[in-house]
Order: C-alpha cells, then structure tokens, then sequence
C-alpha cells in the first residue's frame, strides 16, 4: 500500500525533469519568451528567424516627417535601403540567456536596441528622401545669436533668437535614429539650426565687462598746437562684437572721426590768407605745399589705443609738407613771389634775407598762384618743355634750378633776360618759371633749403 504514493513522487520528479531539460534542449537555441529588439517580440525565435522578422519589421515601418504637429512627408526604411546587419546583436543575446536558466529568466522581460553602427543607409536614397521633403530651407528662418548692445546704462546682453532653418546633417542623423529604433516619426524641429551665442555665455558676459571699461578710455590727440579729445560717445558707438562674440571697433566709424580732424585741421588744398610784404593780406590759393591726416594709418592706430584700453595723448600721423606742432603754416621761413610787382623775397626767420626783381610767366603761360614749396635743387640742369609762344620745343640750360610744382614751374636763374622787374613780363614773360638775375640766383640757392615754402601771389 505505501508503495503507490512512492511511485507517484517518482513520476511527477521525472515529468518535472523531462520537462525541465525538454524546455531548456527547446531553448538551447531559440529566445525565451517576453524578448524583443527594436520593439519586436522575437520570443521562441531562433537567431536567424529573429533577424528575418526584425529586418523585415524595420524595412517595413512607416516613418513619418513631422512639423507643428502636421505631417510633410512619409518613407520607409526600405526606401532608404536600410540594410541591418544585427546578427551580433542577436547572438550576443542568446548567448546571454544561459538556456539552463530559463526557468529563472522565463517571467524577465528582456529588451534590447539595434547599435547604430550595426545599420548602413544608401546615402543617394537618403539625399533623395531630403530634397523630397517640402522644407524651402532658403526661405527659413535662421537663428540669431545672443548680441551686445548698447543699452541706457551701458552695454547689455540682448538674448538669442531661435529660428527654424534646419540643419540638414542634423536631419540625416536624426532620421537614421529613427530608422534604428523603430520610432514612427520625426520632429523637424530637432534637427533646427541652434544659435551659436547664447545670453549666458561667458563670453558675452565678459564682453560686456570690457565694453564698460574700454568706454572709460581718453584718447587725445595735439594736433598744431591744439588738444582734440576723441568723444567718449564716439567711442560707445564705435565698439560691438563681431560674430565671434569678440570686442570689435567699426572702421567706418573711425576713419568719418579721423577724417573731420583732417578736414578741420589741415592745410593741403586750403586758401590762405597771407600778410604781403606791402603790408596787405592776400588771398593765396592752394598748391603744393601743405599736409593731411594720414587717415588710413591713424585709423589703425585709433582702433589699437581703443582696445587696448589705455590713456594716451599722441600726435597723429600726417601726409605732405608743412606741418608744424605750434599750428603755424607758412612759418617765418619763405619765398614770396609779388605777380604784381615782379619782385620776390626770401625771409629766413622773419627778416628779409635777400630780394630782388623777377620776370614771371607771360600772359600766355601765366605763373600759377598758389603756396608751393622747393622739393629739390639742381645745379647745371636743362629745363625741357613745348612754348606756346613760338609753337616750338626748347631746350634751355640753367646753373640753378629749383621745381616748386608738379608741373615743371620753378625758380631758376635766366641769363636770357636782360631785365627784370616793371611790365617786361608782358612781352618777355617765362613759360611759367619765375626767372632770377644770374647772380642773385646763385645767392638764394646756397642760402635756401629744400622744404622751404613758396607763397605766389599777385
């Protein structure tokens, strides 16, 4: 009688054992149930089915582009030519399951992603479904970085704008993710383009800061004997920050600035006004003589004392002849041509170092008015040129020579003449040059120097 019992415990051990190793030779080689990969339940599949069904799931799907909640456009992975080579995957999870376990694992659930580098695409039917999709990308809008501006009480930080220019590498990339793990939609607006300042970031802070300190900077400038200080509201206007959210200074802006100092100050190009030696003031054209700003190379030099944030007082660069730092302009140095009276002067420190009678040009080819000044000397030189008078080219030889103009006008001796003074200028006048007695010629050119003013007046 007791042995009935004893055979049935025998029984229900070897059922539970058959069972048991029956399930497990089941599962030696396929997945336990309440597994999946990339959300496909792959339970009781074998390796190779699991990466049919997977493939063909993924291949499948529907995708679609979405944007402010409307969809634009739809694909499937198989019009990307999506190729899933998971088969590591797949027996790195089986390998995982230890089949001998099951029974501990059976209630596990058990998920698993596709690694991206396990997925390729055709990049030509990826580029394909892009330029199918109706973004007008040109049309968009793009981000705008957070700025510096000028603001009532200083520099402030304007923030950023977000736009909707999307980023079409940022696109690719985000629908492959989605490819990869089985998502049905993808937000164009993940893939906008992002400003590239933002208002936190430190480097904008730091700009403002400086902003604030380069705005403190005097920068002055002694001009011919008078200080011109740059404005300090020229200075606020002139600095920003470049793209690179970098303290930058407008060019523009400073060379306008350096450019009315120019005009106000220089003497090139200027009518003067200037006491004769009758003791009348005399309206003087422009001629050679007289200098400029040199804008172009102060404006470099401005911007570097504007950033470098220092005081300083300097004299700026200048072009051309004259420039004196008491604001003189003639000086007490000079040639004095009188057209009316056929005379000239030659004052060295304010006195009256030599004078004497001249013959200027005739009627025909007048001696230009004007303040010029002796860019050179030459001794035994042969003045060149064509004479309207005889309608014939010349050749004449002078002992002294010395151009005023730029166009062959000069002061030179004239062995030809054998007057000067008077009104013999009216038949016996020079082609421009002011003619000199011989002797008095070689005087003024071993007394003047090269840069010496030539006022011609008549």
């Amino acid at each position: 009688m007791k042995k009935k019992p004893i055979i049935i415990g025998a029984t229900a051990v070897l059922l539970i054992a058959a069972g048991y190793f029956g399930a497990g030779s089941y599962y030696e080689d396929k997945f336990l149930p309440n597994t999946t990969l990339d959300g496909i339940d792959i339970s009781n599949d074998t390796v190779a089915q699991a990466k049919a069904e997977t493939t063909a799931a993924i291949a499948q799907a529907q995708i679609q582009i979405v944007e402010n909640g409307e969809a634009i456009h739809a694909f499937t992975p198989a019009d990307l030519g999506v190729s899933v080579d998971n088969t590591e995957k797949l027996e790195t999870m089986k390998a995982e399951q230890r089949g001998w376990n099951w029974p501990i694992l059976l209630f596990r659930e058990k998920q698993a992603q596709t690694d991206l580098s396990g997925v390729s695409v055709d990049e030509a039917a990826l580029a394909g479904i892009l330029a199918e999709i109706p973004l007008d990308n040109e049309n968009r809008t793009a981000p705008v970085n957070a700025t510096v501006v000028k603001g009532t009480d200083g520099y402030e930080i304007t923030p950023e704008a977000a736009g909707n220019k999307v980023d079409l590498e940022q696109l690719k990339a985000t629908i492959l993710a989605a490819v990869v793990a089985g998502e049905s939609e993808v937000d164009v607006a993940a893939a906008y383009q992002q400003p590239a300042l933002t208002a936190d970031d430190p480097v904008l802070k730091e700009t403002v800061q400086k902003l604030d300190e380069l705005t403190d900077t005097v920068i002055q400038y002694t001009i011919s004997g008078q200080t011109e200080t740059v404005p300090q509201t020229a200075i606020v206007e002139w600095l920003g920050i470049d793209e690179n959210g970098e303290v930058s200074v407008n060019r523009e802006g400073v060379t306008a600035y350096l450019q009315g100092l120019s005009d106000k100050y220089s003497t090139y190009s200027r009518t003067r006004d200037f006491l004769a030696a009758d003791g009348e003031t005399v309206q003087v054209p422009a001629g050679t003589y007289g200098w400029t700003l040199a804008v172009a190379d102060e404006t470099d030099n401005l911007i570097s004392y504007v950033l470098a944030g220092k005081d300083v007082t300097v004299t700026p660069n200048y072009n051309g002849t004259g420039y004196h730092a008491d604001g003189a302009d003639i000086g007490t140095t000079y040639v004095e041509v009188d057209l009316s009276s056929q005379h000239m002067w030659y004052y060295k420190d304010g006195a009256v170092a030599l004078e004497t009678d001249i013959v200027s040009g005739h009627p025909q080819t007048p001696t230009p008015t004007g303040v010029f000044y002796i860019w050179n000397k030459e001794e035994d030189a042969v003045l060149k040129g064509y004479n309207p008078k005889t309608e014939k080219d010349y050749e004449s030889p002078v002992e002294y020579w010395m151009p005023v103009d730029w166009t062959g006008v000069g002061i030179h001796d004239s062995s030809w003449q054998p007057a000067y003074g008077g009104e013999y200028w009216l038949t016996a006048g020079s082609n421009g040059c002011v003619n000199t007695p011989p002797g008095v010629m070689a005087e003024l050119f071993g007394m003047i120097s090269v840069g010496v003013p030539v006022v011609i007046h008549s």
